[in-house]
This record gives C-alpha cells, sequence and structure tokens, in this order.
C-alpha cells in the first residue's frame, strides 16, 4: 500500500531526550484558549525523533487522518495525513462514530454538577417508558453503563461517514456494534429488550444509550443539542465541533451514539477534561465524582465505565491498566493515559478496524518507557 502522503507539526526536533526523573513533577495545566498551548517533547523526556518515526509508523496503517499528544496539557505533536476521505488539515472535522459516547456522558455529568438530574434517578422520571421502550426500573446509571437491558425504540444512525454538505439520506448502522467486534449476524443474547432486569448484565447498546439526550432534554428544558453545544462544546473552546444532520432529530436531541464531525484537536479537549477531573481552565465544568464514576470499571464489565471504555483487562496490551479511552469504529480514539500525564486523540477512516493495539505498538516505546 502506498504510504499516504502527510504533513506534521512537531517542535524541538533537535534535542534528545530527558531521564524519567524529568516527568516526573506534576506540571500545572495551562490555560487552553482557542488554540492548544504548545510544549516540546523533550521537557517531558520524551524522544522527539522517536516521536515522529513512531508517527510514520501509524501513518503507514493508511487509514488515519490526524494524530494529536498532548502532555501537561499542551500540544506537543501533531501530524495529519490526505486520504481518500480527508485532507492534512488540523481543522478538518472526523466523523466520531461512537466516540461520541463519551461526549454524551460529558453532557450528563455536566446536568448532574448543574443539578438537573442524578445518576440514579429513573428514566421515566423524565421521559415516559412508553415513549422510550426502556424496561421498568432502567435509572440513568444503567443507560451510562450500557445495562439497561435495551430499548425497543431506535433511531436512525448513519452507516459511513458523510463530507459537509452530503445530503443523501441516512441509513440503519450497526457500527458500535463492529466498533467493539460485534456484527449482526451473531444477533442480539437471548431476551434483549424484552425479559432482562436492568443492571443484570452488560450489552453495548448505542439505541438505548441515545435516550439520555431526550432525558437531558426534559431535566434542563433546553434541548440536548442546544445543552450540549452551550454547555460543554463552547466551554471547552472546541472550533471544529458539529453535529451531522442525522445527529439531531426534529426535537432538538442529539444521537448519543455518534453523528458528530470534529478535529483531533478538539477530541483531545474531552481527554484533558478527563485528565483534569472535570475541570476546565481552573474552573469546575463536571463534577469530579462524576467524572471518577465514569473511569471506574462498572459492575457488570471492568473494562467500562459511563460510556467510557477503560483498559483494567489489560486489552490493549502496550498501554497501562489504568488507561481510560474514547473509542469508535474504524480508529476513532482518545487515550488517556493519567500516569504519564498523556491525551493521545486520532482520527480517520478506513475499510477495517483498527485495534488500539495498532496505535500504541509504536507509541509506547517511546511515550512510556
Amino acid at each position: 500500500m502506498r504510504a499516504p502522503d502527510r504533513r506534521a507539526v512537531l517542535t524541538g526536533m533537535a534535542c534528545a531526550a530527558l531521564p524519567l526523573s524529568v516527568r516526573a513533577a506534576q506540571a500545572a495545566t495551562p490555560r487552553i484558549g482557542a488554540t492548544w498551548p504548545r510544549g516540546i517533547p523533550q521537557r517531558g523526556g520524551f524522544d522527539a525523533a522517536q516521536l515522529a518515526a513512531a508517527a510514520d509508523q501509524i501513518g503507514a496503517i493508511g487509514d488515519r487522518q490526524g494524530l494529536v499528544i498532548i502532555h501537561d496539557g499542551r500540544l506537543i505533536f501533531e501530524r495529519y495525513w490526505d486520504g481518500a476521505h480527508f485532507t492534512a488539515d488540523p481543522h478538518w472535522r472526523n466523523v466520531s462514530f461512537s466516540s461520541g459516547k463519551s461526549w454524551g456522558a460529558t453532557m450528563v455529568g455536566r446536568a448532574v454538577t448543574q443539578g438537573h438530574l442524578r445518576v440514579d434517578d429513573l428514566a421515566s422520571a423524565y421521559v415516559p417508558a412508553a415513549r422510550t421502550g426502556l424496561l421498568p426500573g432502567t435509572t440513568i446509571r444503567h443507560l451510562l453503563t450500557m445495562t439497561s437491558g435495551g430499548s425497543l425504540v431506535t433511531k436512525p444512525s448513519s452507516k459511513a461517514p458523510r463530507r459537509l454538505g452530503d445530503t443523501t439520506p441516512p441509513g440503519p448502522s450497526d457500527e458500535y456494534r463492529r466498533s467493539i467486534g460485534h456484527s449482526e449476524e451473531r444477533g442480539a443474547p437471548e431476551g434483549y429488550g424484552v425479559s432482562l432486569t436492568p443492571g443484570e448484565r452488560f450489552f453495548y447498546d448505542g439505541a438505548a444509550a441515545d435516550h439520555l439526550a431526550e432525558i437531558v432534554t426534559a431535566a434542563t428544558g433546553r434541548t440536548s443539542h442546544d445543552y450540549m453545544m452551550q454547555e460543554v462544546v463552547a466551554k471547552l473552546g472546541c472550533t471544529d465541533f458539529a453535529y451531522q444532520p442525522e445527529g439531531v432529530d426534529r426535537n432538538g436531541d442529539v444521537r448519543i451514539g455518534g453523528s458528530i464531525l470534529l478535529s483531533c484537536r478538539d477530541l483531545a479537549r474531552l481527554g484533558q477534561l478527563y485528565f483534569d477531573k472535570g475541570r476546565w481552565n481552573g474552573r469546575s465544568l463536571v463534577d469530579s465524582a462524576f467524572i471518577a464514576a465514569a473511569t471506574t470499571p462498572s459492575p457488570r464489565n471492568p473494562d467500562y465505565g459511563f460510556l467510557w471504555w477503560l483498559n483494567t483487562s489489560g486489552k490493549i496490551t502496550k498501554a497501562p491498566r489504568s488507561m481510560f479511552f474514547a473509542a469508535g469504529a474504524f480508529g476513532q480514539f482518545c487515550f488517556v493515559v493519567p500516569e504519564r500525564r498523556l491525551v493521545v486523540a486520532t482520527m480517520g477512516f478506513g475499510a477495517g478496524q483498527l485495534s488500539g493495539d495498532a496505535i500504541w505498538e509504536p507509541l509506547a516505546p517511546v511515550l512510556l518507557t
């Protein structure tokens, strides 16, 4: 396969890596405005040349649009590639696929922080079960942890990335199953959406999670689209964030499962918010208790929190087990590595899936040793 054209932004190429002791001192996160503050890889103890070589390996995969690395709240490396579905533009809006769920969790967390709802509230306290199709006893926590037992009401979703201005009607999608290895051929578990008791088992169900948007609308008195854009996106200073047309329904409710268009730089902002325990530029945006719960193993799946994936079981073998991440089909990732004070975001699109190890295989020797 021909290596795609690429464009890189990298500072400090000339200096060698510093010892690990240099990384030990915690640096305060700088103020983050419309653009990321810049950093130098070697100040974090990273070898700039090795980092560039690791990016070469990631780019050779052939379906990457961008790679952004944040250390101590500063952008220390970014690279972009041209491809069939994108250009090497830092502001290119990639399709989030299911990594958008972690944005949905953040919207819920903001509503919790502002006192509009609680995670153990019944979903039916906000939206009638006859409308959502959710099982009796389903709580917001169940929806956040994918343990609701299912929903009999689904929403349409996009099947593939759509360019800005594309007006082709969206079709049904199973991308949320593909993103974690499920397929339509395997089918749903026995009793799915009918006889399961909420909280009984984990099943990755984007349709059920979508009802969180309706709950936020009912709880806040604002459409979930307006609430997300005003209370999360704007406050994080995102400059390249928008919803696909099919990502917002006629009532102004967003699709929690995806349909977001955003740049790698904006995706990294989400990771930085969680690294800083819900604080942004010195102010609490999401309560730290919610952030902790979102990144703690849930009872029915040690590798899942509140619409965030965790590496508790070490399934991404090259990364620390303490790492947590947003993940979507075709390799949309935002990794947060707390002990290394790192946020790594990468996006793109290709014909196949991309594992987390495909990213960490080249990065681990540079960032984790």
